[in-house]
């Protein structure tokens, strides 16, 4: 039950906008239970962040079915990942039907990954002027992070970690979130089964979006690199020169899309949690 006596003895600002990865979350919540369970974890962690950040908006991000874009860009996209076991689909599936019954909105856009959605209504809240929190276990989202946006990651294996600008920047040797899609264009993604450039690891690709800050100002003036105090950079130089197409790929695949057509008003979202909350209140 949602714990109403904290909603009622603090102000909410009207601002405050939760942005659920559902897929992720509904993941983490399966393998941390036992035995393994997705529905009650769920609404647990939607009312435990919901009290956390008073969040008076709150929406939920679906993947819907392949393929994505993505794959279309690059068919091992996310290859060799094991398939959910079949409880978890069924459970998976019971909690969008309850999520749609309570009243919670919940996102899916054929084509594009949760990741983008979220990305898209981060991107609106900020210019709408909202606090928004991203709940999820997938570090790419960092590279949405911004004065006003945050990520809460959580994870089967370590304790849940908040990412404001300064820890997205301190988790990537310096750089900021915005670089985060280069560095893994560069570095390559053994989650998401993306190779990067070949020979560029994370050493370089860092110091590397230190001096250039993206791929596109690496490939401005490849001989510039030169000038760079690594080891080996005349290699380096020569690796970057005959991989441009696989940068640029590497870059599309890794960023995320902050302009996905979804029809949704934030200001018109709720989050039914808290307007319970109200409606005993009153």
């Amino acid at each position: 039950n949602v714990d109403i006596q904290v909603f009622k003895e603090q102000p909410i600002s009207n601002k405050n906008l939760l942005l659920i990865d559902g897929h992720a979350a509904a993941y983490n919540c399966w393998f941390t239970s036992y035995p393994n369970e997705v529905l009650e974890g769920f609404m647990e962690l939607l009312e435990d962040l919901s009290i956390k950040y008073q969040a008076d908006k709150l929406v939920v991000a679906f993947d819907p079915l392949p393929p994505l874009f993505r794959h279309l860009l690059y068919p091992s996209y996310k290859a060799g990942r094991p398939p959910a076991p079949e409880e978890f689909i069924y459970e998976y599936e019971e909690l969008r039907v309850h999520l749609a019954g309570e009243g919670f909105t919940s996102v899916e856009v054929d084509g594009y990954e949760a990741d983008d959605v979220l990305g898209t209504l981060s991107t609106r809240a900020t210019k709408s002027g909202f606090k928004t929190t991203i709940a999820t276990c997938d570090l790419d989202l960092l590279q949405l992070v911004n004065e006003r946006v945050s990520g809460e990651l959580f994870s089967q294996y370590w304790p849940t970690r908040i990412f404001d600008v300064e820890k997205t920047r301190s988790r990537f040797k310096g750089l900021c979130p915005s670089q985060v899609s280069d560095y893994k264009a560069l570095a390559g993604d053994r989650l998401d089964n993306l190779p990067g450039v070949p020979g560029i690891g994370d050493v370089t690709a860092t110091a590397l979006l230190h001096e250039k800050e993206s791929v596109e100002g690496i490939y401005e003036d490849i001989d510039s690199l030169k000038s760079i105090p690594l080891r080996g950079i005349d290699r380096i130089v020569a690796i970057i020169s005959r991989n441009k197409e696989q940068a640029y790929l590497m870059k599309k695949l890794t960023t995320i899309i902050c302009d996905v057509e979804i029809t949704i008003d934030l200001d018109e979202c709720t989050n039914p949690l808290l307007r319970a909350a109200e409606i005993i209140k009153n």
